[in-house]
């Protein structure tokens, strides 16, 4: 399992929403080679340079980061924002080119509320030969401690979000699009189950069905558990006969606990706050409900 690194790029200020920003690059030729070791979920943090163009507020500071999106691939940066003319100090003098227009996208992005000098976050940022828009680098894990202890909020187009750690931040779960799940073109399979996490959130619980073993496992795929970052367990399991019966006791289990206030606000198959007491009755009352549709679709 790839557990993403924690990446250092040099920049001219912080990044914008993820609809409008990637990891810009200067050259194709840098592009290329970041892309042949790049993973999705990886975050690059964004130190920024000392260069007059430098957004003034931030040179010589931490301004933001962002993750590489799912799947990686390849963005004309300048025509990301539709009609809108980047400042000027984002064009060269001379030959008015765009400077980065090679870019990675991106699936979330963050500004640092703390902004740390570049010194205090890596004393030996200048020995690393950091070109901006041109290399990246790993960070080491002290590196990395000091970084997630830092309060940052993430960027969502629209909408306002929250003050938190890093590391608080990183930890989110992905939230899910409004409206009815898309059917795909996969087997589903027939288990009905609950898998739990215990964060700096406290107690989580995801409630789904299909295949149990191979949903926690997309659960943790980009969990950084060399970072200390918690990991997806499974906390209950039962297979049923059909694939109607067990997504029958899946939405009844987050029909009632959302009723209940347990629903995540991010996430319609999340459940916080809810006793261990009370999902176990919803869970045994799920069974009883999927094996009554069992039998109705054998019944067919």
């Amino acid at each position: 399992m790839h557990e993403p690194p924690i990446l250092l790029d040099q920049d001219l200020g912080g990044p914008d929403v993820p609809e409008y920003d990637a990891l810009a690059l200067s050259h194709d030729g840098t592009r290329q080679r970041i892309l042949s070791y790049i993973q999705p979920g990886d975050i690059i943090v964004y130190l920024t340079s000392d260069a007059k163009e430098s957004d003034p507020m931030l040179r010589g500071r931490l301004a933001g980061a962002v993750e590489i999106a799912d799947p990686v691939q390849e963005v004309d940066v300048e025509t990301l924002r539709p009609g809108v003319r980047r400042p000027p100090e984002h064009y060269r003098e001379g030959d008015g080119r765009f400077r980065w227009p090679y870019g990675i996208a991106v699936s979330r992005t963050w500004s640092f509320i703390e902004q740390e000098s570049n010194d205090t976050l890596i004393p030996d940022h200048a020995g690393k030969g950091m070109q901006g828009a041109a290399s990246i680098h790993e960070m080491r894990p002290e590196e990395v401690g000091r970084l997630m202890s830092l309060n940052v909020r993430e960027q969502v187009k629209d909408e306002a979000t929250e003050r938190l750690p890093f590391q608080g931040s990183l930890h989110r779960p992905w939230r899910q699009k409004a409206g009815m799940r898309a059917s795909a073109n996969v087997d589903p399979g027939t288990h009905l189950y609950i898998a739990q996490i215990y964060d700096a959130h406290g107690l989580t619980f995801k409630v789904g069905s299909g295949k149990a073993v191979e949903r926690i496992e997309d659960l943790n795929r980009y969990r950084r558990l060399n970072q200390g970052e918690a990991k997806w367990a499974e906390r209950s399991s039962s297979q049923f006969d059909t694939v109607a019966g067990a997504r029958t006791a899946e939405d009844f289990i987050l029909l009632e606990a959302k009723k209940a206030g347990y629903g995540y606000k991010d996430h319609s198959e999340f459940l916080v706050g809810i006793s261990s007491r009370d999902l176990n009755a919803l869970y045994a009352k799920a069974i009883e409900i999927g094996l009554a549709v069992d039998a109705e679709e054998e019944a067919v």
